[in-house]
């Protein structure tokens, strides 16, 4: 937090423009989400002295005749996801439409992490988060693994609802833009000479089920600034005061320093993914909107995983017309036509993941 107070009043004002979604009340999700379940909210252990905020969708119980005792589990799978808003800003409240309905339809438990962000954290911070959540759901040894479970059990007590058990052998991982950053880290093992240390993936290499990675236009090489990306052919250039205030161009590198902008965990899409570099695993779908500076090197990240060996565990799916990052914008927002688009490709995650965990 202290490095908070050492940023320039101009950075400073920045983030908290951006920051300023995140002053929503969690009430609002009634109705921007209201066919929930709406999230429970609470914090589970790091690694470090800090606790890590989580958004938790339960799904709703199932009508039962005569109904479940409060004694007995039920065994869910889990789904691990994480917002986007380049390392600077962005909430799990946009999160909720997309991680409530899989809750909702794949009786799931699906949990969006609010991970640290620049200014006040920097790279690997997010990162480590998301490693810390999914340790939560897949270590016993971990003290974030009770805490995670106890206060799921604890709210559902309340509701009088049967006991949960997290399923750690059907796992899924969601993330959209900085967020699909994270997402396919988590399926990612570097090894040295590529990194000074050996960083391998969380997931064993004796898991037995796919891993289905959900990749919302993701971030995969960070070296270049948003204004630095190349523009798809008729997308507009923005202009006036957006672009002189270049928020994200400016505040980005006070979460990842640009020297540090070729570590392969800053950029995966930089990453090996032959002889062990993707976990064997791993199963992704790839949603590419036509009209996002990130389309290039998505491009480039698509022919590389044909080039080392896994085309088969890729899915690649360009939505035309769209721009980056339409599938978080209120449907208020959207087009008719751009509002069915995002549930047609909502539906295809869905269905994506339904396969996997069957």
């Amino acid at each position: 937090m202290a490095n908070v107070f050492k940023q320039s009043f101009g950075l400073t004002w920045r983030k908290a423009l951006l920051s300023a979604p995140r002053l929503v009340p969690d009430v609002a999700l009634y109705f921007t989400s209201s066919e929930g379940p709406q999230p429970i909210v609470f914090n589970i252990p790091s690694r470090g002295t800090h606790t890590i905020p989580l958004y938790v969708f339960i799904p709703p119980p199932p009508k039962l005749d005569p109904p479940v005792s409060t004694q007995e589990h039920t065994k869910l799978p889990v789904l691990l996801d994480f917002h986007g808003g380049g390392f600077i800003f962005g909430s799990c409240q946009e999160q909720a439409p997309f991680c409530a309905k899989i809750a909702r339809e794949l009786n799931a438990i699906s949990i969006s992490v609010d991970y640290r962000l620049g200014p006040a954290a920097q790279f690997p911070a997010a990162i480590e988060d998301a490693e810390d959540v999914l340790n939560a759901i897949l270590d016993p040894i971990q003290p974030s693994y009770q805490e995670l479970r106890y206060s799921i059990n604890q709210h559902l007590l309340k509701s009088s609802r049967p006991r949960i058990e997290l399923d750690a052998t059907r796992i899924a991982v969601s993330g959209f833009s900085s967020g699909g950053n994270l997402a396919l880290n988590l399926g990612l093992s570097l090894k040295h000479p590529d990194v000074s240390e050996d960083w391998l993936t969380l997931f064993p290499l004796s898991y037995e089920r796919s891993i289905p990675l959900l990749l919302f236009y993701p971030s995969l090489d960070c070296r270049q600034l948003p204004s630095e990306r190349p523009r798809p052919p008729g997308m507009e250039e923005k202009t006036g005061f957006l672009k002189s205030l270049e928020l994200e161009s400016t505040l980005m590198p006070t979460y990842l320093p640009r020297k540090q902008g070729g570590h392969p965990r800053a950029s995966p899409g930089l990453a090996p993914i032959k002889d062990g570099g993707l976990h064997e695993k791993v199963n992704m779908l790839l949603v590419l909107p036509e009209m996002d500076t990130l389309a290039e090197q998505s491009d480039v990240w698509v022919k590389k995983v044909a080039e080392e060996g896994r085309s088969a565990s890729l899915s690649v799916e360009k939505v035309s017309g769209v721009v980056h990052g339409w599938t978080q914008f209120p449907d208020s927002w959207l087009s008719d036509e751009h509002r069915k688009l995002k549930i047609q490709i909502f539906d295809e995650a869905r269905d994506f993941v339904a396969r996997a965990w069957a």
